[in-house]
């Protein structure tokens, strides 16, 4: 349950950001997991991902961003970022874009606009919300989720810093290059944090990968390897011929018959990878032809860190 403000107050039981920009009151038992604090940039998204790149605005100034778990929250993530939405309200923020994990673009935004990465701050793909807002020359951003015992959420604040000149200026962010298959695969997983595994064979509506060696999959145990810390999930990912719900267990059912035979087949530590899936929620084309369905088939490697 989220506490309103007041109620908070006579607990006794306040959390408030260390910054008078936003002294937000946050769920009872909230646990400050990871902080930045910075003179910089942060990107604040305006839009959905577009298959290219998050619509932003580069915001300059004083960058604190902030990880936070709620340990045993039974509130959802809708209902979680409702209660801080309020509160940027009441203090005068106008809101600039906000949408839960379909609309955003599924992971593409995520992975574009969080910052902080497990286990600082869970994000489940299928259900995350996220807001941004401005008031004059101060911008926020939430992003929310929630696993199956706690809630996360991550919070982006610019306010204007005294040291810059100007106090701060606010630009189109440039696009994000789109993933380029003659690119190396570590090449993409560091600087786009994700890659599409080619050469991967399933029969139509099977989760069972077919046998063989899979360059991609070489490549991948490789990049691994060379780093113990280095860690991914492996997405997959259907067209949308059939029901959400048949979708998504399919794709998760063929992510993780790559994980195991990277496990069996390639020797990756099980401890480096994980398998999820999204079902036809983030499509990379069209599903009006066969060639735009068959680019939605795909599974993908998302980078969880970089250490």
């Amino acid at each position: 349950m989220i506490l309103p403000r007041r109620l908070l107050a006579l607990a006794c039981v306040v959390a408030t950001l260390p910054f008078s920009a936003a002294a937000l009151d946050l769920p009872a038992g909230a646990r400050l997991q990871a902080e930045v604090s910075e003179n910089g940039q942060a990107e604040i998204a305006t839009s959905r991902f577009d298959g290219a790149a998050v619509p932003a605005i580069t915001a300059t100034g004083h960058v604190n961003r902030q990880a936070w778990r709620v340990p045993g929250q039974n509130a959802r993530s809708y209902q979680i970022l409702t209660a801080l939405r309020e509160q940027l309200l009441q203090d005068g923020y106008n809101f600039l874009y906000q949408c839960q994990a379909v609309s955003c673009g599924g992971f593409d935004f995520r992975f574009q606009v969080g910052h902080f990465q497990s286990p600082d701050m869970f994000v489940d793909l299928a259900d995350y919300h996220f807001l941004s807002a401005r008031k004059d020359d101060s911008f926020a951003q939430i992003l929310v989720s929630h696993s199956a015992q706690d809630a996360f959420f991550e919070l982006t604040f610019v306010t204007p810093s005294k040291d810059s000149v100007p106090v701060l200026t606010t630009t189109e962010a440039a696009p994000i290059a789109a993933p380029q298959p003659s690119d190396p695969l570590d090449v993409q997983l560091s600087t786009l944090g994700h890659v599409v595994l080619s050469g991967l064979s399933f029969a139509t509506g099977s989760a069972q990968l077919a046998e063989g060696d899979v360059p991609a999959l070489s490549d991948l145990a490789a990049y691994l390897s060379a780093d113990p810390a280095r860690r991914v999930v492996l997405v997959g990912h259907t067209d949308a011929e059939g029901s959400l719900e048949g979708n998504v267990a399919l794709s998760r059912k063929r992510a993780t018959s790559v994980m195991e035979r990277l496990i069996t087949g390639y020797g990756v530590d099980a401890g480096q990878v994980s398998a999820d899936g999204v079902g036809y929620l983030s499509p990379l084309a069209g599903n009006a032809t066969a060639e735009g369905r068959e680019l939605n088939r795909r599974v993908e490697a998302v980078l969880l860190n970089t250490n």
